[in-house]
């Protein structure tokens, strides 16, 4: 079983054979420069109880490196709008390239 992932918003995704996961950047030019380990070796992904505590902490990674804030503290739709937008893609493609049905199945739901 794979215990790590790269993975990007712009068609970029890399596999690596460490034990983290890294949710991966709002924009290409920021690629390199936004990107948060998420470990799951201490998780048995193919279960949901597991599935489940790594997809929140990858909804959490994926939140920091896409800045999703409040649009008060935003203050611009468009921003808000590329936020989520980045929010969701690479949120789609961590799950996509973790190797677990039953995450795919909570993201899914």
């Amino acid at each position: 079983m794979k215990k790590s992932i790269v993975a990007g918003i712009a068609a970029l995704v890399v596999f690596s054979l460490g034990t983290s996961a890294s949710a991966v950047a709002a924009s290409q030019s920021q690629f390199e420069e936004n990107s948060i380990s998420v470990s799951f070796a201490d998780l048995n992904i193919q279960k949901a109880a597991g599935a489940k505590v790594l997809y929140t902490r990858l909804r959490s990674a994926a939140e920091s490196v896409c800045n999703v804030r409040p649009y008060s503290e935003i203050g611009s739709l468009a921003r808000l709008a590329k936020a989520k937008k980045c929010y969701a893609k690479t949120l789609d493609k961590a799950v996509k390239n973790i190797d677990s049905e039953a995450l795919r199945q909570i993201h899914a739901s």
